[in-house]
């Protein structure tokens, strides 16, 4: 692949690397929970609102949390589930944006060890364990659904493959070395890395929704763009079963991890800045009965989210150790969709109703705590709980294989709604 010029943003992700490798998954953790405390700085200041996240995405490359997930054979720790699980959680506790930008990376990561030859493989992980991060480009808008791609793969009559189209949602692609994506093509769906520098593509800071900012969830467009065909993987066959649990769980991690924040900045709050209600009879808003009771509530909430989500990292873990058992399957199945629809109710009624205990000079902008709801809002849209709850109690109901969506998508890619112009 040749190489465009190097803009500043492009300088700064080559200088990335982590700090120093990390030696275990509990080194992970408390890593991730350092780090953490300087991001949840930054986003506490309204002042950084909307800006880039490019101090922590650095911190992310730095600490070396974006190198976990690679397999020790690789060089890497290895991490299990239930570690890069907590640390997107940890992370997202912070800031839910930047947790996005660490469970993309992560999705993304888990790609390259089918499809690629072994050279383009070894290239990626290097670049990876040097802090090097993935952003993705999958999501499509104005077709009738999330399946119909626009951007296609094409053969020129002088043999060569043309990538043309445009994508949005693209989580993390502003900010990252590599962009991971899907296109349309004669022969079905493909899959496609391309380094940021690659002639023909564009990366636009255009993601202006009002929470998540810091996903850089914008556009991503791609002119004639000639591939090198080492680095196009065609979709040979059905995404397995499971296919979607690991992007499910870690954003189950986010949904709890902003839950998590917005409930701690509450109980911050409380303690320092609120004052009683005039018929409590107490001195201290933290002292009257009622807040403590709803606080409780919260807690409760959380605490059922946060055992949810550890219990379908376990069951994904034994998964991974047993991935063809059927049982294991359908438990994890079900396991990660009720740890996203407990992380998707716990976050939005924490983040929304932590105002009703507060009072309203809570709402100044000066504290910036509307960030907790405008994070959950938005981040909870993507993939509808309703769904979720369908399969399972369908499930339960009627002993109808809870199943994943992958089942639709490997329909639609039989049907050819991949090769369609």
């Amino acid at each position: 692949m040749s190489t465009a010029q190097r803009n500043p943003i492009t300088q700064a992700l080559q200088e990335q690397a982590p700090q120093r490798p990390l030696g275990s998954e509990a080194e992970a953790i408390a890593v991730a929970r350092q780090i953490a405390r300087e991001i949840a700085e930054i986003a506490a200041d309204p002042a950084q609102n909307g800006q880039l996240p490019r101090r922590q995405a650095q911190l992310l490359s730095e600490s070396g949390l974006t190198a976990i997930g690679v397999p020790k054979a690789f060089g890497g720790l290895g991490a299990s589930v239930a570690t890069l699980v907590e640390t997107v959680r940890i992370i997202s506790v912070a800031d839910g944006g930047v947790g996005q930008l660490l469970q993309i990376h992560n999705v993304m990561l888990r790609g390259i060890f089918s499809g690629y030859s072994d050279a383009v493989r070894d290239r990626l992980l290097a670049d990876v364990l040097a802090g090097k991060r993935f952003g993705n480009a999958l999501a499509e808008i104005g077709g009738k659904n999330k399946f119909a791609l626009k951007t296609r793969v094409e053969r020129r009559a002088d043999g060569r493959l043309i990538l043309n189209g445009s994508k949005f949602y693209s989580t993390g692609a502003y900010l990252a070395e590599w962009i991971a994506l899907t296109a349309a093509s004669d022969d079905g769906g493909a899959g496609v890395l391309l380094n940021r520098n690659t002639p023909g593509l564009t990366l636009v800071d255009d993601w202006d929704a009002f929470g998540q900012k810091n996903s850089v969830s914008g556009t991503v467009r791609f002119d004639n763009i000639e591939l090198d065909e080492a680095f196009v993987s065609p979709r040979t066959g059905p995404m397995k079963r499971t296919g979607l649990t690991f992007p499910q769980i870690l954003h189950a991690a986010i949904d709890t991890g902003i839950a998590a924040g917005a409930l701690g900045a509450a109980v911050d709050y409380l303690k320092h800045n609120a004052r009683p209600w005039v018929e409590s009879g107490v001195d201290h808003a933290n002292e009257e009965p009622h807040i403590i009771k709803q606080i409780g509530e919260y807690a409760v909430a959380l605490r059922a989210a946060e055992s949810l989500l550890r219990d379908a990292a376990r069951v994904f873990d034994a998964h991974e150790q047993d991935p063809d058992n059927k049982a294991l399957q359908d438990e994890l199945i079900l396991s990660v969709a009720t740890a996203r629809a407990h992380s998707d109710s716990a976050s939005l009624k924490i983040s929304s109703d932590i105002f009703s205990l507060l009072g309203a000079s809570s709402s100044l902008s000066k504290w910036n705590l509307d960030r907790f709801w405008r994070n959950a809002r938005v981040h909870t849209t993507h993939d509808p709980i309703r769904w979720r709850l369908h399969h399972v109690g369908n499930y339960y109901l009627n002993d109808v294989d809870p199943g994943e969506y992958t089942a639709i998508l490997n329909k639609k890619e039989t049907d050819g709604a991949t090769r369609k112009a």
